[in-house]
């Protein structure tokens, strides 16, 4: 549906000097078009950008009124009003203080996408997606794109955290041609400003006055949204990495994390930015940050110096000083250190250095270690394929019956099976063969535990049960008769715990 309205462009003393007709798209996302300056609307993130054009007037407007006119039309339903307006209280929504935007490129983009690793199927896989910001069709066709892009995707297997999940990870190249080279504000301090570079995603250097923060706008956001849907499928994907061709070193963490080629550092800004953006970790560094926000709320960082309240306390030895002393006596010790989060004093961070705190350390401390591996876990089954289904029943014939899984292409799982409440002691693989001289005439519970006891998580258990139930093909009857239910459970006890559980 659409929201008709008026746009009406006010000078400095509130005079009108145009108006102009629009349609706002409400409920869906929306591509720009030549016949719609609407460029996109995203409910997931409650952004909306709009181009409408500005007055033929010398004078520049200092705010525009944005004015429902009509009926809103939803697929033949009418509507008299809709929230959008009506939560602001008026009907009228007036946005003053208006700046000029960058121009954004107006060529093709995005052309096509390229699997570039392939470990299974993408409904069980994290989907990382790369596009490219500043790269000419010259780039393109030059290998320019492809070799940064190769460069990135190999840094993921040297790095402690990536390389736990990286067989079981899928990554996508997404082609996008800018009409020049580079990003915005490529300056140092004090430096005249340069020219404007014409990008796809209009990135920029120098975001929110901090010259290593380099970022797209919120049409260059979407659009990188936008090329990962059509390009790679809604749904399908779960991160997108926007990486912008320019040595300058800057980058940024979002919804899109943003990375320039820095030739001496690209792949560890990449891999800090994306655990900001996957993993949802603070920075650990001290540097500060007027305005942000402030509290722990990340896994990495704790006001707290109280042993049993320390968000990574199982991690602590008993003889380790709280707070720890910042000396090189305390490398690799676990512990509470002063500073983080652009605070010298107040926070604590759980180890010396880390990738989080100083972007030469190219791995992750053991918090941040462990938080990667639990939210990898988190967005994948740990299986691929249960045969035969969860919670079926089978009547065991000559010469026997095939039961077990297919787990995920990554190394540490075990398992354990049990027959009838007994545990089968030599069974460790994925895959068992239940004969007929194995099961009774009763019905019996074969349950197999997938767990994964890595020595890099302690704060959770991670482990999924499936139950079959057999029984002798010679019975009558088969007692009970199954029902197959899903029950996933998170707990928080002493050591937390991450199970599901797949019972009949």
């Amino acid at each position: 549906g659409v929201i008709e309205c008026r746009a009406e462009w006010i000078d400095e003393s509130g005079d009108l000097l145009a108006t102009t007709e629009a349609q706002i798209p409400v409920g869906r996302r929306v591509a720009e078009t030549s016949s719609d300056h609407s460029t996109e609307f995203m409910p997931q993130a409650g952004v909306l950008v709009i181009r409408i054009p500005g007055p033929a007037h010398a004078t520049t407007p200092r705010s525009i009124r944005l004015v429902p006119t009509q009926a809103k039309k939803f697929g033949g339903i009418v509507r008299e009003d809709h929230k959008a307006f009506r939560e602001l209280g008026s009907q009228d929504l007036l946005i003053e203080n208006l700046k000029r935007a960058g121009q954004t490129s107006k060529v093709e983009g995005p052309i096509s996408a390229t699997k570039v690793r392939d470990t299974g199927d993408d409904g069980n896989r994290f989907v990382l997606v790369f596009v490219g910001d500043g790269y000419t069709a010259g780039n393109l066709s030059s290998g320019d794109y492809d070799t940064d892009i190769s460069n990135l995707l190999n840094s993921f297997e040297t790095n402690n955290s990536w390389s736990v999940f990286f067989d079981g990870t899928n990554f996508y190249r997404v082609d996008v041609e800018s009409n020049e080279e580079g990003a915005d504000e490529e300056r140092g301090p004090g430096e005249p400003s340069p020219p404007p570079v014409d990008t796809y995603f209009n990135t920029s250097f120098w975001t929110q006055g901090l010259e290593r923060l380099l970022d797209s706008d919120t049409v260059g956001e979407m659009r990188a949204i936008m090329a990962a849907d059509d390009l790679v499928g809604v749904g399908v994907w779960d991160q997108i990495v926007m990486v912008v061709n320019s040595d300058k070193y800057g980058g940024s963490g979002g919804d899109v994390v943003v990375t320039s080629v820095n030739p001496g550092a690209a792949t560890a800004i990449m891999i800090h930015e994306l655990g900001h953006s996957f993993v949802g970790l603070a920075d650990e560094y001290t540097s500060p940050y007027p305005g942000y926000p402030p509290g722990d709320p990340e896994p990495n960082v704790d006001f707290d110096t109280f042993l049993p309240m320390i968000k990574w306390h199982v991690w602590i030895g008993r003889d380790t000083d709280l707070p720890t002393p910042d000396i090189p006596a305390n490398d690799g010790v676990v512990g509470a250190f002063e500073g983080a989060r652009y605070l010298e004093t107040g926070i604590y961070r759980p180890m010396r250095d880390c990738l989080m705190r100083t972007v030469s350390n190219p791995n992750f401390c053991k918090i941040c270690n462990e938080a990667h591996i639990l939210e990898y876990m988190r967005s994948v089954e740990l299986t691929d394929n249960v045969v035969p289904p969860a919670g079926s029943a089978h009547k065991i014939e000559p010469p026997g019956m095939n039961f077990g899984v297919v787990p995920l292409p990554i190394e540490g799982f075990e398992y354990e099976w049990s027959l009838g409440g007994q545990v089968l002691e030599e069974a460790v693989k994925p895959e068992l063969q239940i004969t007929q001289g194995d099961v009774t005439p009763d019905a019996q519970e074969l349950k197999l535990v997938v767990s994964y006891p890595s020595p890099h998580v302690r704060q959770e258990v991670i482990e999924k049960t499936f139950v079959w139930y057999v029984q002798d093909s010679g019975a009558d009857t088969f007692t009970p008769t199954p029902t197959r239910t899903h029950t996933p459970t998170f707990t928080l006890s002493p050591t937390q715990t991450f199970t599901s559980t797949e019972t009949p």
